[in-house]
């Protein structure tokens, strides 16, 4: 009997697998690199086998593999998660591999026609991809009067694609629909609507309500009423700027059961964020599934057509014509420009918060980091290139704000578990474990740094290499031409 036993011990897999670690290849071996895992707390000098799209050793003993890289003196971190981009197009995926991010997901405003839009970028894209139900869209398309640009927007997007003017001037059409409330029949087709849209894959519900405020207090319940019976969370700008809107919002997900995301805290909150930083920790407490973020600036950006500049935007927002700055040229407005502007449409960078309100946002164990990255232009929001390194270069490195572990969870960790309610898949991401995806930044924190400014766009500095799902983005600090690794990142109803 013994002998039978050895026998099956000796023949078992398990038997052989160190020295079948030990003596196989990997694709990649990361060697001698500071590895930080914000789940385990591993910080520790090891060794990274990788392959395929899986981290599957990590050791201090000696890897070998087919490449061996050489990253002593630097940390090997999970790929940057960033939970809210707009800028979702090849050239903006390049600023944002620069900066460490592996995920670029568009969950505050969400992606009209998504299954579509999934598919269309498969194969094409340097980063992973993914994003919310648009609930804005939705509820114009649901109203009788705006219901017949469903169909010539498809069209459109059929025929011409995603980037198509034509497809931009329906959406602007539609934008009245923002001063407009829902019947009870349109509210209901707008749930019919939301379905769809969460059965294409989608990670939860867009609620940017801010933007439109035809939209009663009843309209937006009946949508976190939707989430809440399928648990997908709502990521929502709240109504307005200050207390009352996030108080709706955390209203509605209390008393709906729905998940909630509260984006870019610091800019909705403005004077008020320990207030909002607060009452989502109290949530937290209570066992209440509610989240927040923030990005590392005191400008925001929109579009100065919106409902966000409508009369009293001044009062509201504490501020004035010169705190606006024209994106296409860098200028300040005045009164007389910010007329004609407004007119014809366009985006601005806002400057209307103070260093210290980010300080809080950012000191806060409860918030993750979020660019709000703007879609790609010469002269766009800095955070669009450079969010992520300049946590950890100004606020970690210079400022000590934060430990470098503790923002490296606000970065991957606490995304990834944001979405895994409603994406298992992304229980594999945020981590560098063994099984884990290979998405992985690797950076020099001595150098990191964002170099993008209020003057226009650069790539970050002290981003070395990131891994894509096993595939290297940037090597050597420079892109990775013609390699798209990319995959969608989809929530558990899709059909």
């Amino acid at each position: 009997m013994k002998k039978v036993a050895i026998l099956i011990f000796l023949c078992s897999p398990f038997f052989f697998m160190p020295l079948f670690g030990q003596n196989t290849a990997y694709d990649i071996v990361l060697q001698g690199g500071r590895v930080m895992d914000p789940e385990t707390g591993l910080d520790a000098v090891r060794n990274v086998g990788i392959r395929g799209d899986r981290i599957v050793e990590i050791s201090a003993d000696k890897l070998m593999g087919k490449e061996v890289i050489d990253v002593s003196g630097l940390v090997v971190a999970p790929g940057f998660i960033d939970l809210h981009v707009h800028g979702m197009t090849p050239k903006a995926h390049e600023y944002q591999a620069r900066d460490g991010v592996t995920t670029a997901l568009e969950l505050e405003g969400g992606m009209l026609f998504l299954r579509e839009w999934l598919d269309n970028k498969v194969g094409k894209t340097l980063v992973n991809y993914g994003a919310s139900i648009p609930h804005s869209a939705l509820r114009a398309l649901a109203m009788k009067r705006y219901g017949h640009y469903f169909g010539a927007a498809r069209k459109i997007i059929e025929t011409e694609g995603f980037d198509s003017p034509n497809l931009s001037k329906i959406m602007i059409n539609m934008g009245r629909a923002s001063y407009q409330a829902l019947t009870e029949e349109e509210i209901d087709k707008m749930k019919t609507l939301l379905k769809v849209e969460l059965e294409a894959g989608a990670l939860g519900v867009g609620v940017p309500v801010g933007y439109y405020p035809g939209a009663t207090h009843g309209e937006i319940y009946r949508v976190y009423e939707f989430a809440a019976a399928y648990q997908a969370p709502v990521f929502s700008h709240t109504r307005g700027f200050g207390m009352p809107g996030i108080q709706e919002a955390i209203a509605n997900a209390t008393t709906s059961g729905a998940p909630l995301h509260i984006v870019h805290a610091n800019s909705l909150s403005l004077g008020e964020i320990q207030v909002t930083l607060d009452m989502v920790a109290a949530a937290q407490q209570r066992g209440l599934d509610i989240t927040t973020e923030v990005y590392p600036y005191t400008a925001a950006s929109t579009s100065l057509e919106s409902a966000i500049f409508d009369e009293g935007w001044q009062e509201k927002l504490g501020i004035s014509y010169e705190d606006l700055q024209w994106e296409a040229s860098g200028e300040r407005l005045t009164e007389e420009t910010f007329k004609k502007y407004r007119k014809s449409g366009g985006v601005v960078i806002i400057h209307m918060m103070k260093p210290e309100w980010i300080e809080k946002g950012i000191a806060s164990p409860i918030t993750s980091i979020g660019s709000d990255g703007m879609p790609y232009a010469p002269k766009a929001h800095p955070r669009t290139a450079g969010t992520f390194s300049r946590v950890l270069g100004k606020y970690v490195r210079e400022e000590k704000i934060i430990s470098l572990m503790e923002a490296l969870r606000k970065m991957t960790l606490l995304p990834a578990q944001r979405l895994e309610g409603i994406s298992p898949g992304t229980r594999l991401k945020g981590r560098v474990q063994v099984g884990s995806d290979a998405d992985i930044t690797v950076f020099n924190p001595n150098t990191i740094i964002d170099k993008a400014d209020f003057k226009g766009l650069q790539f970050s500095e002290g981003v070395t290499y990131v891994l894509v799902n096993g595939q290297w983005v940037v090597k050597n600090g420079e892109i990775v031409k013609d390699v798209f690794p990319g995959r969608p990142v989809v929530g558990r109803y899709r059909r």
